[in-house]
């Protein structure tokens, strides 16, 4: 059963009867609405209220598709199930299946945050999508910030330093650079990124996060020569680091520094 439309019925009806609700009271009414419906008896429902329907459904798989259903149809999960399958752990092994598959992205993204309400983040299988190169860069993106501070993350990650080539290169510094780990190998590809075309002010960046003072030395070297705007991310990470950045007074004849000045 589609409880999504059934609400959707429900919420025409008494927007037809309550017309000129303004539009900053939409949300909240809308809200409203729908905690109320949940615990209404619904004739198309047995006589079951929505929360009881949704509730006596203990077949996992039928669960996450009726969840789905909704994705799959460009709209939002009901809440009634994003509630319930997030005290169901054993619903994880669905969701991965999901999550791997070859569904839309929107779907695999919900399927992520519905492991995510039951706490389940499955390290090994969202470091495979991040850094396969057909993955869609919504699902790439939701997965990265899933990722950042997980145990044993950087176990996975490290080895692939030595194998991972382009624009892949800067996600596992990312990574990396946030997981808390302290590791030669680490230091060594964040160093190695700032000699990368356009990559200064970014790697600078990961370099504060990664918290290793030996960056000091080649930062400073770089900011005697780089443009006003890259001076000014490499003069914060020289300070987080616990440095100190010569001072360049004169940027009369830097295009990006009258870019930043609005000249």
């Amino acid at each position: 059963m589609n409880i999504e439309k059934l609400f959707e019925k429900e919420l025409r009806a008494y927007f037809t009867s309550h017309r000129g609700i303004s539009a900053d009271k939409l949300d909240d009414v809308t809200q409203k609405l729908y905690e109320k419906w949940s615990d209404t008896p619904c004739a198309e429902l047995g006589g079951k209220t929505p929360r009881q329907y949704v509730e006596s459904i203990d077949d996992v798989k039928t669960l996450v598709s009726l969840a789905l259903e909704s994705v799959r149809g460009g709209g939002e999960p009901a809440p009634l199930y994003v509630e319930r399958i997030s005290r169901m752990p054993h619903a994880s092994i669905e969701l991965k299946e999901i999550l791997l598959s070859s569904e839309k992205e929107s779907v695999r993204i919900v399927a992520s945050e519905l492991l995510d309400r039951i706490g389940d983040t499955p390290v090994s299988d969202y470091v495979e999508i991040v850094f396969d190169p057909d993955t869609p860069t919504d699902l790439r993106e939701t997965l990265i910030s899933r990722l950042e501070g997980e145990d044993g993350l950087a176990e996975i990650l490290i080895p692939r330093i030595s194998e991972t080539e382009g624009g892949a290169k800067f996600i596992l510094a990312e990574l990396l650079a946030r997981s808390g780990e302290v590791d030669e190998r680490i230091y060594e590809l964040l160093i190695g990124l700032l000699d990368e075309k356009g990559a200064v002010a970014y790697v600078s960046q990961l370099l504060s996060a990664y918290g290793d003072p030996r960056a000091i030395e080649k930062l400073s070297m770089i900011a005697e020569t780089c443009d006003y705007a890259d001076y000014i991310d490499i003069r914060n990470a020289v300070e987080a680091l616990g440095g100190e950045l010569a001072l360049r007074l004169s940027w009369d004849n830097d295009a990006s520094y009258k870019k930043i000045k609005g000249e």
